[in-house]
């Protein structure tokens, strides 16, 4: 047996970014109880979708101090990695560009993210890019990750987690805002914000401008990033309407590949980017995605009566870009018909989607019931095509005739929900969540390989959760839940397979059981967490008519673990923060199906029960926050931290030639900030020094198997 084992690295040398950041504040036009309670209100939308202590599942907030103390421009996924159970990967290296987010193992396609309870999940994929939206945590007040199944919301099925991003609400005070930032690997930040603050009129308007650069750690990975949002809202004691729109473009160089397990032990190897290399001499220097995105939400929410709010948003996203690649040596009889010939060529992969639909929910509170009734109703419009920009055997056919293949897809997303939180008694509450979803999936065409990827599909879902939570002193709360959740498959694997052998959808039954208490600044929590999976997808090495490797159901699999959390003040200039997860990840009875390229046909392998892919069995996460000093005026705090991340396998066989080995790495981060100086408010100024032990690890890749006694 042969394989080729391919890795994707991360930071391997002291990467330093500084931050420099300041507000200018100004005198608000209004700052009554009235405007405080509509800038409350707003945030009915939000509430409808998330997690509260009264819900009993299992979650984590990021809140506004939070995410500022730890934004240094870096996506998403490092914002979240110090919370239980997250383990993030960047294929630049540096934390800039395309990041991923896996989350007691679940990848990105399993996790549901919303903005404000509106989807943002791509429809056809289900995964989250959030190298679209840079710098979006600039513009985030509270972030809230859910793991497991969770509680009903918008989009994607959640299958794994569920991260809940709410933009920052509109403030009294009117301000003007700068952060800049320098770091390693030529990474460099600048965003500028702004507020009119809330205007006797009931007006206000914020916004925000950013621009990321990198080159990134791996060779040739820059990032070139730029973003906008802006927020115009008009509030009134019980009625508030809100219009945001923000907007991301991307070009980043492609470094995706990963490189050859070998070259993991070499300094200079271990930078390598395969990238562009098809070309002969210099890599190819345009090897970049090339992708651009604008969203709208229109929001609106009234209070009827002291127990009714009702609220609804519409929303609208378009996307488009490509991702240009040189490719040596094809067949243009693959990219158009009478071409026999064979010649290097440049190619682009288009997409170019449109994303709208409404959400809606109703509340009705009173003393001991909360119950919400929501849903969303979304339409997804895409189009997949490919062109060729360039031939070397022929400098005019391109030009003539470029699009090589094109495909259209339509997919419709329908939710309703009700959610039941009931006091039995001021200890016990109690709580129900019966969610129905429908999904329609039709898409026709050809894709790039010219395969028919017709397919017209439906599916419906019904999703019960259900829990308890016993409140046995005040700040100490025991939980559980059962929750049962559905995911239709996404396009590849619809496409990649047979229409006589498409793959069903996938069901999960998720028991939480856990214990969080806060008591004398202290705070401790436990949680216990068992995810079974039916008919989970996932890669064996089987192919479809045309060679390429699908995704197939298995039977029976499973995520079991146990997530401890502590937050303990050592001393009143010290605090200790910590959490780690303990789980084994199985599938039961796995099937391997190997190449054989002695035969030209596939050998079935058993494997019993194995380890489920990019699963590691503890991750834990440890920082220390030295308080220097802290008064009125100013702050100084000193944050030693590392992170330990367990071995992983690269494919579902748990053999010991496709592992990602157990790897760790330290950063220090010091922070200061002076409260008010004249006219300016929050005078911030961080230095994060991250792997400061220079750790050489790896946190992604891939590997092929395959059986020759030839080669």
């Amino acid at each position: 047996m042969y394989h080729s084992t391919r890795r994707r690295t991360a930071e391997r040398c002291v990467f330093t970014l500084s931050l420099l950041s300041f507000c200018l504040l100004s005198k608000s036009f209004s700052q009554s109880n009235d405007s405080l309670k509509v800038i409350d209100l707003q945030q009915v939308t939000v509430t409808a979708t998330m997690a509260t202590d009264k819900t009993p599942m299992t979650f984590t907030n990021l809140k506004r101090d939070q995410i500022r103390r730890n934004d240094f421009g870096q996506d998403i996924p490092f914002l979240l990695k110090t919370t239980p159970s997250v383990v993030e990967t960047s294929d630049a290296g540096a934390g800039v560009g395309y990041t991923g987010l896996r989350v007691r193992g679940s990848d990105a396609t399993r996790t549901n993210v919303t903005i404000d309870g509106i989807p943002l999940n791509d429809a056809e994929s289900q995964a989250t890019y959030f190298v679209d939206l840079p710098d979006f945590a600039a513009s985030a007040s509270l972030i809230q990750i859910q793991r497991g199944v969770g509680t009903s919301t918008n989009g994607a099925g959640a299958f794994g987690a569920t991260v809940n991003l709410v933009t920052n609400p509109p403030r009294t005070e009117g301000f003007v805002g700068y952060a800049g930032g320098v770091g390693s690997f030529g990474t460099l930040r600048n965003t500028i914000s702004f507020g009119s603050g809330l205007m006797k009129n009931g007006l206000s308007v914020d916004g925000r401008l950013s621009r990321i650069t990198s080159d990134g750690y791996v060779d040739r990975a820059s990032s070139r990033l730029g973003s906008a949002y802006l927020s115009a809202s008009f509030l009134k004691q019980k009625t508030s309407i809100r219009l945001k729109i923000f907007t991301g473009g991307e070009r980043t160089y492609q470094s995706w590949y990963g490189i050859p397990a070998s070259y993991l032990s070499d300094e200079t190897l271990r930078r390598y980017n395969p990238a562009g290399t098809e070309k002969s001499g210099d890599p190819y220097p345009n090897q970049v995605d090339d992708y651009n995105q604008t969203h709208v939400h229109l929001t609106v929410n009234q209070e009827l009566t002291s127990r009714w709010h009702v609220n609804g948003a519409l929303h609208f996203t378009h996307g488009a870009g490509f991702y240009e690649e040189y490719k040596a040596d094809q067949k243009l009889k693959n990219y158009f018909a009478n071409r026999k010939d064979t010649s290097d060529l440049v190619r682009r992969l288009w997409l170019d989607n449109n994303f709208y639909g409404i959400v809606y929910a109703a509340v009705y509170k009173t003393n001991r019931v909360e119950m919400t009734t929501g849903g969303a109703w979304n339409r997804y419009d895409g189009k997949h095509y490919g062109e060729v920009i360039w031939a070397k055997s022929d400098a005019t056919f391109a030009a003539a005739q470029p699009v090589f293949y094109r495909s259209t897809s339509t997919k419709t997303d329908f939710n309703i929900f009700e959610k039941v939180n009931y006091a039995f008694s001021e200890q016990f509450n109690g709580f129900v969540d019966l969610q129905f979803r429908q999904v329609g999936y039709r898409t026709e065409g050809v894709d790039r390989k010219q395969r028919d990827v017709g397919r017209d599909l439906s599916w419906s879902f019904f999703n019960p959760k259900a829990g308890l939570i016993w409140e046995y002193t005040e700040g100490s709360r025991f939980y559980g839940s059962l929750a049962i959740g559905h995911r239709e498959p996404n396009r590849s694997d619809l496409v990649d397979a047979e229409k006589t052998q498409l793959p069903q959808a996938e069901s999960l039954v998720n028991t939480e059981i856990g214990w969080r208490g806060t008591f004398g600044g202290w705070g401790l929590g436990v949680n216990f967490y068992d995810m079974t999976y039916k008919n989970q997808l996932v890669v064996n090495g089987n192919i479809n008519d045309i060679g390429e490797q699908i995704r197939i159901n298995v039977g029976d699999s499973y995520r079991r673990g146990v997530e401890l959390e502590a937050a303990v003040p050592l001393a009143n200039w010290l605090i200790f923060n910590g959490n780690a997860a303990f789980s084994e990840n199985k599938i039961r009875d796995f099937t391997e199906y190997r190449d054989n390229w002695d035969t030209g046909g596939q050998d079935k392998i058993e494997h019993g029960t194995t380890d489920i892919a990019f699963s590691p069995n503890l991750v834990a996460n440890a920082e220390l926050t030295f308080s220097v000093f802290k008064n009125a005026k100013s702050e100084l705090s000193l944050t030693p931290s590392v992170k330990f991340v367990g071995k992983q396998f690269l494919d579902n066989t748990s053999n010991d030639a496709a592992i990602l080995e157990a790897y760790n790495y330290a950063n220090i981060q010091i922070f200061y900030r002076l409260n008010k100086i004249r006219f300016i408010k929050n005078l911030t100024c961080k230095l994060l020094i991250s792997n400061v032990l220079n750790a050489k690890y790896a946190n992604n890749g891939w590997t092929y198997r395959y059986t020759s006694a030839n080669y």
